[in-house]
C-alpha cells in the first residue's frame, strides 16, 4: 500500500490502538477501590497526572514532528509507552507496599503514551489528503478508535476475569507491543507532503507569520470552547464506569453499558467527519455541542431506568465522542498543512487534555463532599458553559478572507 491508502489504514490501526486506553484507567478505577487504603478521591488524582502530563506533552510533540516529518515513529512510540504503563499498573496488584508509587509511575508513562496519536494522526491525514477531503478521512479514521473504546474494555474485563488483573495487564502490555511495531512498519514509508517543511533553525517567511498570526487567536478560541466541552467530557467519563457500577450493582452491566455506547461513535465518526466535509467545521461544533448537552441532561433525568441509561448514554455518546473529525477536521480547513501539528496540539492537547484534566480535577474534588452520582449531576453545569463559546466560532469562508487579506 501507498501514500494515502497506507496513510489512512496504519493510522486507523494506530487510533484503534490508542483510543483503546481511553477507559483503560477509569476501569481501573473499579479495581483499585478495592485495594487497600484505596479511595476514590486518591484515585481521581492519578486520573488528572495522566491528563495533565498528555496535554502538557502534545504541543511540543505536534511541533516536533512538523519540524521532523518523524510523524509514524512518534505514533509508534505512543503506543509503545502505553504497553509499558500497562506493566506498571498492574504491580499494584501484586506489590502491595507500593500501591500509590506504581500507580502515579504508570498514570505518568500512559498520559505520556495518550500525548502522541491525536496532533499527528491529524496531522498525517492532513497533509495526505486534499483539505476538502480531511475531514471525512478522519472520520473513518475516527471510527477505529470509536470501535477501539467500544471493544477494548470489555476486552480489559474479560482478560482481568479469566487470568487474573496482573496476567490480564500483561497480556494488554503484549498487545500493545506488538500493535506499536506494525504500525511503526506501516508508517515508516508514509512521508506527508508538508513533513519537515518547518526547519529548526531557519525562521518563517514573513507571508506564513502573518497567516500564523491571523489564525492562532482563532485557534486559541476554539481551543477554549473544547477546553470547558472536555473538562465536562473526561470529567464525566472518569467515573462513568464507577457511577453505573454504583447504579446497577454489576461489573457486567456496566461493562454492558459501556460497550454498547460506545459502539455508536463508529458510526458517528464518519457521518460528523462527512458533515464537517459539507457544512463546515462550525456547523458540526455547534450541532454537536448542543445535542450532546441535551441528550447528557436526559440521561441524567433517566439513569435510574437500565433500557433509558442505554439510549441516552448511547446517543450522547455517538455525538461527544466523534470530536476527532470535528475539531481537528476543522482545524484543518483553516490551517495550512506545515503547522497542522502545532495547531493540533493546541486545540487536541491544551482544549482537550488538559481540559480533561481539569475536570478530573474538578469532579475529584466534588467527591471529597459529595457521592459520585451527585459530582457527576454537578459537572453537567459545564457541559452548559461550553455553549456560551458556541456564537463567536468563525466560519471558513471568514477566515479565509482574513488570511487573503493577511497574505
Amino acid at each position: 500500500m501507498k501514500g494515502n491508502t497506507s496513510s489512512l489504514a496504519f493510522t486507523s490501526l494506530a487510533h484503534f490502538a490508542n483510543d483503546g486506553s481511553a477507559l483503560f484507567y477509569p476501569i481501573l478505577i473499579t479495581y483499585y477501590v478495592q485495594l487497600p487504603g484505596m479511595t476514590i478521591p486518591y484515585l481521581g488524582v492519578m486520573a488528572i497526572l495522566f491528563n495533565l502530563v498528555s496535554g502538557a506533552l502534545s504541543t511540543p510533540i505536534g511541533k516536533h514532528a512538523d519540524r521532523t516529518g518523524s510523524y509514524g515513529l512518534l505514533i509508534s512510540l505512543g503506543i509503545l509507552l502505553l504497553g509499558f504503563s500497562a506493566i506498571i499498573l498492574s504491580l499494584p496488584f501484586v506489590l502491595h507496599g507500593y500501591i500509590i508509587p506504581f500507580i502515579v509511575f504508570g498514570a505518568v508513562i500512559l498520559g505520556c503514551g495518550q500525548a502522541f496519536y491525536h496532533p499527528l494522526g491529524a496531522a498525517i491525514l492532513t497533509n495526505t489528503f486534499s483539505r476538502d477531503a480531511t475531514p471525512r478521512v478522519m472520520g473513518i479514521n475516527g471510527s477505529f478508535g470509536s470501535l477501539g473504546r467500544a471493544i477494548m474494555p470489555t476486552v480489559l474485563v474479560v482478560t482481568l476475569t479469566i487470568f487474573g488483573d496482573f496476567h490480564g495487564l500483561m497480556i494488554y502490555s503484549i498487545y500493545s507491543f506488538i500493535s506499536s511495531a506494525v504500525i511503526f512498519a506501516g508508517l515508516r514509508g508514509v512521508i506527508p507532503r508538508h513533513s519537515g517543511m518547518v526547519s529548526k533553525t531557519e525562521p518563517e517567511n514573513n507571508n506564513a507569520n502573518s497567516v500564523s498570526r491571523t489564525l492562532m487567536p482563532y485557534i486559541y478560541l476554539l481551543t477554549g470552547a473544547v477546553f470547558v466541552r472536555s473538562l465536562f467530557l473526561v470529567g464525566t467519563t472518569t467515573f462513568m464506569p464507577a457511577f453505573l457500577d454504583g447504579q446497577f450493582g454489576s461489573k457486567a452491566i456496566m461493562t454492558t453499558i459501556i460497550s454498547l455506547a460506545f459502539i455508536l461513535p463508529i458510526f458517528g465518526q464518519p457521518l460528523f467527519g462527512l458533515l464537517t466535509s459539507k457544512k463546515g467545521g462550525k456547523f458540526t461544533v455547534v450541532l454537536t455541542f448542543i445535542s450532546s448537552t441535551v441528550f447528557f441532561g436526559l440521561f441524567l433525568v433517566f439513569s435510574r431506568q437500565l433500557y433509558t441509561t442505554v439510549l441516552f448514554f448511547s446517543l450522547y455518546s455517538l455525538v461527544a465522542y466523534s470530536g476527532f473529525p470535528v475539531f481537528l477536521g476543522y482545524v484543518g480547513q483553516i490551517v495550512p498543512g506545515d503547522i497542522s501539528g502545532k495547531a493540533n496540539g493546541i486545540v487536541w492537547g491544551v482544549g482537550q487534555t488538559v481540559g480533561g484534566a481539569v475536570g478530573a480535577a474538578i469532579i475529584t474534588t466534588f467527591t471529597l463532599f459529595f457521592t459520585v452520582s451527585v459530582s457527576i449531576e454537578l459537572m453537567f453545569v459545564f457541559a452548559a458553559i461550553s455553549i456560551i463559546f458556541l456564537p463567536f466560532l468563525p466560519s471558513r469562508s471568514k477566515l479565509e478572507q482574513k488570511i487573503l487579506h493577511a497574505s
